[in-house]
């Protein structure tokens, strides 16, 4: 398998992460040969204890005292008498030309001037980090073992050898012949002839996306595999590779609530997890959530019920125009009161679309003509007494813009200012192709923006700025996990 990308992708994170999830299946060897064991061991503390039991690492310190002084890792003393079982031919054919001059080591001397006057030719290995692979290889048989080498590019220069004919030799001599699993990291994302010698062809790409952080993986090659989804959003939150997952099965993920009350001036939206990223949603002021195309249904439905419920069980008053018709049938079991109905008449569903069933208290008319009129606030205090405050506003801008018309900004902002007055909480929700998205976002304090990447839902904060976050599902949980 080929793992590709450049600088900062994450492909030494991939290689390490492969030999763990692996190494209760077949023994390992990895050569590091950019980086140094202690920066491996500070990112994955797991990797010390493994090198104390094996030879994980061993050629890669090798590698990196080449320079220092010369190394000759022949085969462990446990086999070096042994017959080899592994081919050796293409390793001998380059050492051979190595050793000739005919490629590699072109500006290294390996002659010493003895004090009699002779002259000493130094025949140590040529490729000592390599043979050490194959004398692991073939010490593990007849199980398989998996070779890292990280990466390609930096053996080339090392050596002085193209970086085909190495690959060229370990996939003939170690996987065709010895059955042995090999990844390469190679340190561009460009396609080159290498492509078609690896069974497989994964590449890691940090993007960027209105000037967000994008982390991207794409299977280009499988071979004997059907590829359904060939490019996955991934992060390194945490310091190790962690897929997200597309097209989730929303209906029955749970939301869970904060456990500990907001900060002054602050309103809950419901989920803990907004919570902890943008510490509520500021009282006294607008929340614009922008919904781009692809964003599940599903999962908006269930963040609005998260809102409402939340501000349900603490007795304050609610006015919800919603952006989707709703299933008013089942509404109080979404919203979790079926044995507490009674909250429900701190709710006010704002309708306009002149069907209203009257044997739904909750359900106000409203005239559907004159957006001033309907949503004029002495009339909605009184809508909302009895109730406590601050009082939510949850309002869907689309909605109104196919009653009212598509100049229904100035009316809107105008119950804004006067939620603003009062320090209530008010919330629009708008989609891309909102007439007066511009006008409504301009005056927001908080903009939170959905989209669909690459089938994995992304939230970030248009203003103030944050980063990419990622939707995931833990144990049931719904989760941001953030791109990092």
């Amino acid at each position: 398998m080929m793992v590709k990308g450049d600088a900062g992708t994450g492909k030494t994170t991939m290689g390490l992460q492969i030999i763990e999830s692996l190494s209760d299946k077949q023994p390992e060897y990895y050569l590091s040969s950019r980086v140094s064991d202690i920066a491996l061991f500070n990112q994955f503390p797991w990797l010390k204890e493994r090198v104390k039991n094996n030879e994980l690492l061993r050629a890669g310190k090798a590698f990196l005292r080449r320079d220092g002084e010369k190394v000759n890792p022949r085969r462990p003393a446990a086999i070096v008498d042994a017959e080899p079982i592994i081919s050796r031919k293409e390793l001998n054919r380059l050492e051979g030309q190595i050793e000739a001059g005919e490629i590699g080591f072109e500006d290294e001397d390996t002659t010493v001037m003895e004090p009699d006057g002779t002259v000493v030719v130094e025949m140590g290995s040529m490729m000592p980090e390599i043979e050490m692979a194959y004398d692991i290889v073939e010490s593990n048989l007849p199980k398989k073992t998996l070779v890292v080498l990280d990466s390609v590019e930096a053996l080339s220069e090392n050596y002085g050898v193209p970086a085909n004919r190495i690959v060229n030799a370990l996939q003939k001599d170690l996987v065709e012949k010895a059955g042995t699993n090999v990844i390469f990291i190679m340190e561009t994302a460009d396609r080159n002839h290498l492509d078609y010698l690896g069974d497989g062809v994964i590449i890691m790409r940090n993007t960027i996306i209105n000037d967000h952080r994008v982390r991207t993986i794409d299977i280009d090659k499988l071979r004997g595999s059907e590829i359904h989804n060939w490019r996955y959003l991934f992060t390194l939150n945490g310091g190790r590779v962690t897929v997200m997952e597309r097209d989730h099965d929303i209906a029955s993920i749970k939301m869970t609530p904060s456990q500990t009350p907001m900060p002054a001036g602050r309103g809950s939206f419901g989920w803990s997890e907004m919570d902890q990223l943008f510490k509520g949603t500021p009282l006294g002021s607008l929340t614009l959530l922008e919904v781009d195309q692809g964003v599940p249904m599903d999962l908006l439905d269930k963040m609005e019920l998260a809102l409402i419920s939340e501000h349900l069980r603490n007795g304050k008053g609610i006015l919800w125009y919603p952006e989707r018709t709703l299933d008013y049938t089942n509404l109080v079991e979404q919203l979790g009161f079926s044995k507490n109905p009674n909250a429900m008449d701190r709710l006010r569903v704002l309708d306009a679309s002149g069907v209203v069933d009257s044997g739904y208290s909750f359900i106000k008319k409203l005239e559907g003509d004159d957006l001033d009129h309907d949503l004029h606030w002495d009339t909605l205090k009184y809508m909302l007494r009895g109730t406590a405050t601050p009082y939510l506003s949850l309002m869907g801008l689309d909605a109104l813009e196919s009653v009212y018309g598509t100049d229904v900004a100035p009316k809107l902002l105008q119950h804004v200012d006067a939620m603003r007055r009062g320090g209530h909480m008010a919330v629009v929700e708008a989609t891309y192709g909102s007439k007066n998205l511009e006008t409504v976002a301009h005056q927001a304090r908080l903009h939170l923006c959905l989209m669909n990447l690459n089938g994995t839902v992304v939230l970030h904060s248009k203003k103030p700025t944050s980063i990419y976050y990622c939707f995931s599902i833990e144990k049931g949980e719904a989760r941001w996990v953030p791109m990092l």
